[in-house]
């Protein structure tokens, strides 16, 4: 996962008229369950929810950080499920695209304590990245072992990158392939680069270093778990990263 800054305008299929008066409902009903439980009038997977995802989560799963064209091709995630507050459907703030596996594996009660939240909680020091060398599994750490919201995230992102059954094991295959393709890419840029560095050849050592930048950017796939290879912390300077 990476820090994610959410646009603060609120995407205005989620204000509309139908909403409003069903959150009016919902709040009735919690204080007075005999009346008949408010049906969802709309749903929350508006063109401009998915256009602000674009802009705010570059088109990656918030979970795995698998990256899409857009996030048309994703599920949209509440971030505290709609069955413990379906006050929260709407939301802006509790919606998260999902790769759709992900979404499926990921557990529908949240467990004691909670999850980080990337718009909100510094991920990217509050949990630790490892790719292996031949990324053959990834791992994640809570920096904090005290802090029970890393501990947990960690534990969730163990699960949805390499599974913990025979089952749930093979259908994240294809997730640890991509990271794999991902990982060698950029080993062969990072010797690239330091080739045309040694021969002293500014044109190609230019070409490779804009290389080695996108495919590190927060932007790129897999940010987090690439930039925990072993030779990215040893041959990469921190400028490389944005």
């Amino acid at each position: 996962m990476i820090n994610i800054k959410r646009t603060t305008q609120i995407p205005s299929s989620l204000q509309s008229p139908d909403i409003q008066q069903y959150l009016d409902d919902i709040a009735a009903y919690k204080q007075n369950s005999s009346l008949p439980k408010p049906e969802p009038p709309a749903s929350y997977r508006s063109s401009d929810v998915l256009e602000a995802f674009d802009e705010c989560f570059y088109g990656k799963c918030y979970l795995t950080e698998e990256k899409f064209a857009n996030s048309w091709i994703m599920d949209i995630d509440h971030f505290i499920p709609k069955n413990e507050r379906p006050d929260l459907r709407y939301e802006w703030s509790n919606l998260y695209p999902c790769e759709h596996h992900a979404n499926m594996a990921r557990p529908r009660k949240t467990p004691a304590g909670g999850y980080l939240d990337p718009c909100q909680d510094d991920v990217e020091k509050e949990i630790l990245y490892y790719l292996p060398i031949g990324a053959e599994r990834p791992q994640f750490e809570a920096a904090d072992p005290t802090n029970i919201k890393a501990v947990n995230s960690a534990q969730l992102l163990d699960l949805l990158h390499n599974g913990k059954d025979k089952d749930s094991i093979e259908r994240t295959k294809h997730l640890r392939f991509l990271i794999r393709k991902k990982y060698d890419e950029v080993l062969h840029a990072i010797i690239a680069w330091k080739d045309a560095k040694a021969k002293g050849d500014a044109q190609q050592e230019f070409m490779h270093r804009m290389v080695l930048k996108t495919l590190l950017s927060r932007k790129s796939f897999f940010t987090m778990l690439i930039r925990s290879m072993k030779a990215v912390q040893i041959y990469v300077p921190k400028e490389f990263l944005d």
